[in-house]
């Protein structure tokens, strides 16, 4: 099981609940890093009594948002030249920022939910809501609602599922895309009848 998490897994998991809490930092700040696998092996040391579920969760949780606000003030402070620097840096991609601000600009904070589950999406999504001006209550509450689901569902799956991880894991992150899909449609569809309801 360490093999196929790495080394880098290995020496996270030695730091207890600090490291998962620095594990969410560097992915709540878009770098490349398997946090969903990482927060997974957690959950596994948890089946087996080494740590408590709970609080790895909710460590996941505010080391990701520490991040996460960290990168939207910063791209709110220094708007769209900032995410063009952000989009040339090698560890993102100018399609993801791209995709993000227009899938941002069309539904808004909504999209801050489902797009935690997204790889493409959640490393973007931060600092293109910062750039775009979201406005900060908005972007705090749907946030935390996403990453509350996504962090929970990782530790989780290691807790309750670690024997089958490996291809559990690689099942849930190529059926999580249309899973979100199908969320996401779903959100449109409510927000389109409220709005005809309020036109009228």
């Amino acid at each position: 099981m360490l093999d196929w998490f790495g080394h880098l897994a290995e020496a996270v998991y030695a730091w207890g609940y600090t490291g998962i809490f620095a594990a969410l930092i560097i992915e709540g700040l878009g770098l490349p890093f398997p946090g969903d696998a990482v927060m997974a092996f957690y959950g596994v040391a948890a089946a087996s009594g080494q740590f408590h579920p709970i609080p790895l969760i909710a460590a996941s949780v505010f080391g990701y948002m520490t991040a996460a606000v960290a990168a939207y003030v910063v791209s709110r402070r220094y708007g769209a030249n900032w995410l063009d620097r952000l989009a040339n840096a090698r560890w993102f991609s100018a399609r993801s920022m791209s995709r993000t601000s227009g899938l941002l600009s069309r539904y808004g904070p909504l999209l801050l939910i489902p797009g935690r589950f997204l790889p493409g999406v959640r490393s973007a999504s931060s600092y293109v809501a910062g750039a775009l001006r979201m406005e900060f209550g908005r972007f705090l509450v749907y946030t935390t609602v996403g990453v509350v689901a996504w962090c929970s569902l990782w530790v989780m799956v290691g807790y309750w599922c670690g024997e089958y991880l490996d291809g559990i894991f690689h099942t849930l992150q190529s059926s999580l895309t249309y899973v979100t899909g199908a969320a996401l449609v779903v959100a449109v569809v409510v927000w389109a009848v409220r709005r005809t309801r309020h036109a009228r």
